[in-house]
């Protein structure tokens, strides 16, 4: 059995629609103009924090220089309501079933807030057969540091650990805590560039339990 540690946003579910409403009724708390889902998708992926410090430098500048009153409003408003606009990737929740049946286990390791998080994963109905949640809020770090990878894996069995992720930060996340990295193309960010190990690429869900099954034979067969 393996432990596949999964990214959230552009990973498993399409979140940016969730996201850019929130981000978009916080910019108009402070008279800003809304931005585009292309913009506001270049900055997702490094947490909360650095989305609202983007979103703010973008449409004029954080005011007074103080970027708490601007992120807890928009901790606010999504907190309200993170799952409406939200959905799940085609096949994702039968290759989920298919890899629990298989005998692996399932945890996910993202930069949101476990509380949002765990809203959208139980909302799809992807909690279970996912079983772990390592939230932004979860440690004093952030991914790419691989204790985001470890606390996660901790939630499960033992077994090999396995990261898979559509960023680059997902593969550093993988290089740091020496495990295989398998990645979703056509999700959010910056992809891998040569210098990061990819173990494996896949677009549609269905692809996956049989990407895993040849990553990982031996666990497979367990």
């Amino acid at each position: 059995m393996a432990r596949l540690i999964f990214d959230l946003d552009g990973t498993l579910v399409d979140s940016l629609p969730a996201m850019l409403a929130a981000a978009n009724a916080m910019l108009a708390d402070y008279g800003r103009a809304p931005v585009d889902p292309a913009t506001c998708s270049s900055f997702v992926g490094r947490g909360v924090r650095v989305l609202v410090e983007r979103l703010l430098e973008h449409t004029g500048g954080v005011p007074d220089n103080d970027l708490e009153p601007a992120l807890a409003r928009y901790h606010a408003i999504y907190a309200a309501d993170p799952v409406t606009g939200t959905t799940a990737y085609p096949g994702l929740r039968r290759a989920l079933i298919a890899l629990t049946a298989a005998g692996h286990g399932l945890a996910v390791c993202t930069q949101k807030p476990t509380g949002p998080a765990r809203a959208i994963l139980e909302g799809l109905r992807l909690m279970p057969p996912i079983s772990g949640l390592t939230g932004g809020d979860s440690l004093d770090v952030l991914k790419p540091d691989p204790r985001m990878f470890f606390h996660a894996a901790a939630q499960l069995p033992e077994g090999p650990g396995v990261m898979i992720g559509d960023t680059l930060i997902d593969a550093q996340v993988a290089r740091a805590a020496k495990v295989p990295f398998l990645l979703r193309l056509d999700g959010y960010g910056e992809l891998p560039d040569d210098s990061v190990p990819v173990a494996g690429r896949f677009e549609h869900f269905d692809e996956l339990p049989e990407l895993v099954s040849r990553l990982l034979p031996a666990a497979a067969a367990s």
